[in-house]
């Protein structure tokens, strides 16, 4: 008799403490990743450069967007374009916060949010492309972008369905060149109109305890 109410009692026990561990394994993100914007080497083409002269001078182009994930834009405290080691950071250009609102802010009077900058002679970017007796060839096997939290800690905002989305505080992102190819080819026509190569900004969720 005492065995069975000895078992019973740790029954009970066991069902008042599930509920427990469920909240507990519930804490991992239901959301595993979510896209922000895109980021795009556009192309190179032959125009007057930095210091005024005939040189190759690449464009790199930020889209940001984040409206159709979350309640309110993410804000960044610095993005950093990085290419051949070149870099340009938006704090230093003068921009003390970068957001996935309109006008990169939040402003519903600007349109989305999209950064372009050039690199080149005379630039603090290197371009992504030579000239040649043959023309311009491309010598980029990547570019990069990272983003940067207002922290450089990990930090949290809220998704459209009510989750909070656990961050990492600085994202890494990159355009490689396809496997077949010794360079990124932005695909760029005679009237240098170019299709560019881009790769989407995706957010990668952390577990929210990372964030506490």
């Amino acid at each position: 008799m005492f065995i069975k109410m000895l078992w019973a009692v740790v029954l009970l026990a066991l069902l008042a403490v599930s509920p427990v561990l469920a909240q507990t394994e519930s804490k991992g993100p239901q959301t595993k990743s979510i896209t922000i914007g895109k980021f795009t080497y556009l192309g190179t083409a032959v125009q007057t450069d930095g210091t005024g002269g005939q040189s190759p001078v690449s464009t790199y182009i930020l889209d940001l967007d984040a409206s159709a994930v979350t309640v309110e834009p993410v804000t960044f405290g610095n993005v950093i374009f990085r290419i051949k080691g070149g870099q340009l950071g938006t704090k230093n250009a003068g921009y003390p916060t970068i957001s996935t609102g309109p006008g990169c802010t939040n402003d519903p009077r600007f349109p989305p949010c999209e950064l372009l900058t050039t690199g080149g002679k005379g630039y603090s970017l290197p371009a992504c492309a030579q000239s040649t007796t043959k023309g311009l060839v491309q010598n980029c096997v990547s570019v990069a972008l990272q983003l940067v939290s207002l922290t450089a800690k990990n930090f949290t905002f809220q998704l459209l369905d009510g989750e909070v989305f656990c961050a990492a505080g600085v994202t890494n992102v990159y355009v490689l060149a396809k496997d077949d190819q010794l360079a990124m080819d932005p695909k760029c026509d005679v009237n240098n109109f170019c299709i560019g190569a881009s790769t989407p900004i995706v957010l990668h969720a952390l577990p929210i305890q990372n964030c506490n």
